[in-house]
């Protein structure tokens, strides 16, 4: 229903429609089954219509909301009521808590506290709202996945999404090879974009986007993004996704035909960052790969390790095969406009940028981390307020809209909520790599200390990407995180619940 709408084919209003039927599944169905349906539909979660002046509320918060609601009244989330000995009634966990948790709620506090200092009370409230809402998939899922079957059945669930991903971009691979850029600009923002996100967003993303590589002596080059506004989040959410598949692989060594399933949706992911042209995607791979080496070195777990070196070679490999792209796509292109590029450019001019310090993206990085570090300085305790980073570079609430932001993660919420904000942050990213650890070396299932492995490295990837860009912030990447996250959690969970049997 979503794919019909969003090519044109049928009225948007069918997305209200399908959001309703999604409702009336969850409460009639099992919660496993719910949130199965849930993760299997994060890439395909869409805006309602709900008035042509209100159009950006996005289906997925209704959507969790509801789970949460019918986890609570089915389950119990994971409370249950007890009496001691003394005849009285108590609310007992059923489930630990971890720090995480405990430093995510601190988070969620200095966050709420900043609203006090923050100039657009309103933009402040939504991003806490937002925050919390996405949060409730974390707790959903760690909740629904107490055991190994209803982890692996997450997790086939998320590569659902994970395929529809990669298969839509890799319609767009195609379709441009035989439509002039013009006509495929056009498509996506009026149909595709619109049906997604709303006409606001429309509208500005059809004349301001990142789809296309800008040259000076060549023509643009396509940058897939495949159904996310822009290329840096679709790159980063394969880069959560990957994990997911490899260790679907490895638990399905035996299935020859899921094998390769999941090591072509792999193979597909690291060719759509690759093609996403994102320049803080390829640069932040280093560091991860040297450290798998170094492990290697080490000879920690040397068949996970050469697994994961396989996919890390593979993204080289096709990095270095783009450079056939661009004389390709420029001769279709020219069978289509009658216009004719002999240019050799490749993915590597565009690297090659990274260190131009007169290209005006870096430039313009730049200064924007300077006014974030100098409005750190004057606000060092909460910032400018959640969701207010517009007062830190001057800009109008309507930039809000454009994706204004630090470029960087970490700057970014220093800037909006302080140090102490930013610091618990921090705290939680090493407390998830701590776990994911604790995964690796001590899960009994192969597959699942693979997982653990897998997990780390590309959370380290995520982690440098997030210098250069904050699109961890994109709903559909984060909800894909919380999911992934959270079955780790549960991974740690039943592990050291096994520890003490």
């Amino acid at each position: 229903m979503v794919a019909l709408a969003a090519t044109g084919l049928i009225p948007r209003e069918a997305i209200l429609v399908w959001t309703g039927l999604a409702i009336f599944y969850m409460i009639f169905s099992p919660l496993r089954d719910s949130l199965w349906l849930v993760v299997a539909s994060i890439p395909l979660f869409a805006s309602l219509p709900i008035l042509d002046s209100f159009d950006t509320l996005a289906n997925w918060r209704i959507l969790i909301a509801a789970l949460f609601l019918c986890l609570f009244f089915k389950q119990g989330v994971s409370l249950s009521l007890t009496r001691n000995n003394q005849g009285r009634w108590r609310v007992r966990e059923n489930l630990k808590h971890y720090a995480l948790e405990y430093l995510a709620l601190a988070f969620l506090v200095v966050a709420a506290l900043s609203i006090a200092v923050a100039g657009y009370k309103i933009l402040a409230l939504k991003k806490l709202l937002f925050l919390i809402n996405i949060l409730l998939l974390f707790l959903i899922t760690r909740n629904l996945t107490r055991s190994k079957e209803e982890i692996l059945r997450v997790w086939q669930a998320a590569a659902v999404g994970g395929l529809a991903v990669i298969a839509v971009a890799m319609v767009q691979f195609i379709a441009v090879l035989f439509v002039p850029l013009f006509s495929f600009w056009q498509f996506w923002t009026n149909k595709v974009i619109n049906a997604f996100y709303g006409q606001n967003l429309a509208e500005l993303l059809s004349y301001a986007n990142t789809w296309f590589a800008y040259y000076k002596s060549a023509p643009p080059t396509l940058r897939l993004f495949s159904v996310f506004p822009d290329s840096h989040s679709f790159a980063m959410f394969l880069m959560i996704a990957v994990p997911i598949f490899l260790a679907l692989a490895f638990y399905f060594k035996n299935n020859r035909r899921l094998k390769i399933l999941f090591w072509t949706a792999t193979t597909l992911a690291l060719f759509g960052i690759v093609f996403s042209g994102s320049r803080g995607a390829w640069l932040s791979v280093v560091p991860v790969i040297i450290l798998a080496i170094y492990f290697w070195g080490l000879k920690l777990e040397p068949l996970f390790l050469k697994k994961a070196m396989r996919a890390f070679l593979i993204f080289v490999l096709f990095f270095i095969m783009s450079t056939i792209y661009p004389p390709v796509f420029y001769t279709f292109q020219s069978w289509q406009t009658g216009e004719y590029s002999s240019s050799t450019l490749s993915f590597f001019e565009r690297a090659r940028s990274i260190s131009d310090m007169d290209d005006v993206s870096n430039k313009g990085r730049l200064e924007i981390w300077r006014n974030s570090l100098l409005s750190l300085k004057e606000h060092p305790l909460l910032g400018v307020g959640l969701g207010n980073f517009i007062s830190v570079i001057g800009e109008k609430t309507s930039a809000v809209k454009k994706g204004a932001s630090a470029h960087n993660l970490y700057l970014d919420f220093a800037a909006e909520i302080g140090v102490p904000g930013t610091l618990l942050l921090i705290a939680m990213f090493i407390d998830i790599l701590r776990t994911s650890w604790l995964v690796w070396r001590r899960a009994n299932e192969p597959y699942f200390r693979f997982f653990g492995l897998l997990f780390g490295l590309y959370f380290l990837w995520v982690l440098g990407y997030s210098f250069f860009d904050v699109v961890l912030l994109n709903d559909k990447v984060l909800l894909l995180f919380m999911v992934s996250a959270a079955t780790l959690y549960s991974l740690k969970n039943i592990i050291f619940d096994s520890k003490k049997i």
